[in-house]
């Protein structure tokens, strides 16, 4: 492990480009993230497409160079080779820094590094691929994006009837603004590994929260639960599930494809 001095990540903090801030917190939110990723968020700084890849790249070498990112050795199936394909983290001196940087922001706090498994490292990559299509489509649409909540920053809790605490863990959390009114919603990004009751497990989980009015009283508002799936086959099985439950309340729940996410956000 490289070890950074504080006044080493000092003058790194001054050195730094704005765009090369970005890529850090983003990765500090989200975990992970491929280059191809980070080229779609830093889209706009560039010409084309092809520029924000080719800049991006050199961008996370000269981070990788500075020790602040490190690229995994695991491939993920079925993405292709190449620099494009390179899954990027933040090392312990990067999150450091831009922890530093961000000090009164709500920079995640760092957590200990562990080698992730394959199917954490493929849904936190689906995430991050929700999110990008998010920010993507804000550019292009009616609607801004006010706020964006990464977990564990978007995951809420409320007592249960014995006193114990009571989770909903949404994978992304999301305000977004039309016209001057605001939408809240809570993202579940579905890769089709849970099975019906587990489903039908967490889709009671956020009813307990909403009757508990813990979010309600905080923000005045419940979100509206996107579960969010690659598969237009599994978005009919999800909302089979969640609208057969008679607990459930209408309209709380809506199963989506990634395709479908500008639709249902510009209306």
């Amino acid at each position: 492990m490289i070890r950074i001095s504080e006044h080493q990540l000092h003058h790194l903090m001054a050195r730094l480009s704005q765009r090369a801030m970005t890529v850090l917190r983003f990765l500090a939110q989200q975990r992970f993230a491929t280059t191809s990723h980070l080229a779609r968020l830093l889209r706009p700084h560039h010409a084309s497409p092809a520029s924000a890849l080719r800049q991006t790249s050199r961008l996370t070498k000269h981070l990788a160079t500075l020790h602040l990112i490190r690229a995994l050795t695991r491939r993920i199936g079925g993405m292709r080779a190449g620099s494009a394909a390179a899954t990027w983290h933040l090392t312990e001196p990067g999150h450091r820094l831009i922890t530093r940087h961000d000090a009164d922001t709500g920079t995640p706090t760092r957590r200990r590094w562990h080698e992730p498994s394959l199917g954490f490292l493929t849904h936190t990559l689906a995430i991050t691929e929700t999110r990008i299509t998010i920010e993507e489509t804000a550019r292009h649409s009616h609607f801004t994006i006010h706020h964006i909540e990464p977990e564990p920053t978007c995951w809420r809790s409320h007592l249960g009837p014995y006193g114990q605490p009571e989770w909903v863990k949404p994978d992304l959390g999301l305000i977004t603004e039309t016209n001057g009114y605001q939408d809240h919603w809570w993202c579940e990004i579905d890769l089709a590994t849970e099975n019906p009751a587990r489903i039908t497990t967490k889709a009671r989980a956020y009813h307990r929260h909403y009757q508990a009015g813990t979010e309600q009283a905080t923000r005045g508002i419940f979100p509206r639960v996107l579960w969010i799936t690659p598969h237009p086959a599994r978005k009919q099985q999800l909302h089979r599930i969640l609208t057969s439950d008679t607990t459930l309340p209408t309209g709380m729940h809506s199963a989506i494809t990634l395709e479908e996410v500008k639709d249902v956000l510009n209306n």
